[in-house]
């Protein structure tokens, strides 16, 4: 079994006016912001050098780590809702927000574009001030997770770290801290009978080529 990991920098946002920019002054190395209030960091784990002998890859476990303390410059309900993803085929991050409504049915559910073995991992935690931390220190509010951890013959992990700021909190909020975090997946390459790898492949080839609907 092999332990892989790839990280994301921590995002500063600083809001005036309405808008919300990346502070790079510091951190937020390779974070974009496909729309106001919307703010996406990717990467990729290369699974070409893993599986060797065409072999197909069994997760045994996927996890995401953090460190630091979120928070939000702001008054009592400012908050941001904030999703780590990895899927087997890549998201076009410009079309976050209408992608399945990102926020309301949630990657990989019924009525998004994504099904249950595109995304093998999803969490989404939701952060706020209430009225005993306001002005500073980030309560986490809700911590959601799911995922097929379906077996794949892809030889790339998507990983997508997403931030999306209420539109209430960017009329108020003087900016937000979002921690660095570290992406882990635990992967068995085992070999399959030669029909259900040639059907696996062309499945992942499926996949890449366009959304399912089902």
């Amino acid at each position: 079994m092999k332990t892989l990991a790839k990280y994301h920098d921590a995002l500063f946002v600083t809001i005036a006016g309405g808008t919300g920019t990346i502070d790079r002054s510091l951190v937020s190395s390779g974070w974009t912001s496909p729309t106001n209030g919307l703010y996406v960091s990717q990467n990729y784990f290369d699974l070409a050098g893993l599986a060797m002998d065409d072999e197909t890859i069994f997760f045994e476990g996927m996890a995401v780590q953090q460190s630091g303390v979120p928070a939000i410059t702001g008054a009592a309900g400012d908050n941001y809702i904030l999703y780590d993803i990895m899927t087997s085929i890549p998201i076009d991050t410009s079309d976050l927000l209408l992608l399945g409504n990102l926020s309301v049915r949630g990657l990989g559910y019924p009525g998004s574009e994504l099904n249950y073995e595109h995304v093998l991992y999803s969490r989404t935690r939701r952060y706020t001030l209430d009225l005993d931390t306001t002005a500073r220190m980030a309560m986490l509010a809700l911590d959601e997770q799911s995922g097929s951890m379906a077996p794949t013959a892809s030889d790339r992990i998507y990983c997508y770290r997403i931030v999306l700021i209420d539109a209430a909190t960017l009329g108020a909020a003087a900016n937000i801290n979002v921690q660095p975090a570290r992406y882990l997946i635990q992967a068995v390459p085992k070999e399959e009978p030669e029909f259900e790898y040639l059907m696996r492949l062309k499945r992942s080839y499926d996949l890449q080529q366009s959304p399912d609907e089902d």
